[in-house]
């Protein structure tokens, strides 16, 4: 029997997919932005993806690599939870998506994304940076 369902591939614990075009995204790649309005109080089309594919509309933005750090991303949900408090609305099925996709870089901080970026950053350097080639961003 043949079936005209599109073939669905494993995903891995650690993989993250580009929601713009649907290639696999490592975690030090991909940039989570939103529509963030002030005015409106409110928050909406979070999408993860490749820096190259943000959408021209997002106004917001947090790099992977730090949401995959246990304090980037307990700042980050705990920054939603605070607006959500204030009167923000959100969009919360896609902050629980987002939540749950990026727990296991977090939960088992032994990845090597994560050991290799804390080593850098101890340097004050940024994880595949040549040295020289971006600013410092602090460190010892």
């Amino acid at each position: 029997m043949v079936s005209n369902c599109p073939r669905i591939e494993a995903v891995a614990e650690y993989d993250l997919i580009c929601d713009v075009c649907a290639a696999p995204l490592l975690a030090q790649e991909a940039v989570l932005s939103w529509r963030e309005d002030p005015r409106a109080r409110s928050e909406s089309a979070f999408t993860l993806s490749h820096d190259r594919d943000v959408p021209a509309s997002s106004n917001a933005r947090r790099e992977g690599r730090v949401l995959a750090w246990p304090n980037g991303y307990l700042a980050f949900f705990a920054e939603r939870l605070s607006r959500i408090g204030e009167g923000w609305r959100t969009d919360t099925a896609a902050l629980e998506t987002l939540l749950q996709a990026l727990a296991p870089f977090v939960m088992r901080p032994d990845t090597g994304m994560e050991m290799d970026s804390l080593r850098a950053a101890s340097f004050g350097k940024r994880f595949g940076v040549k040295p020289g080639a971006e600013k410092e961003e602090g460190g010892k």
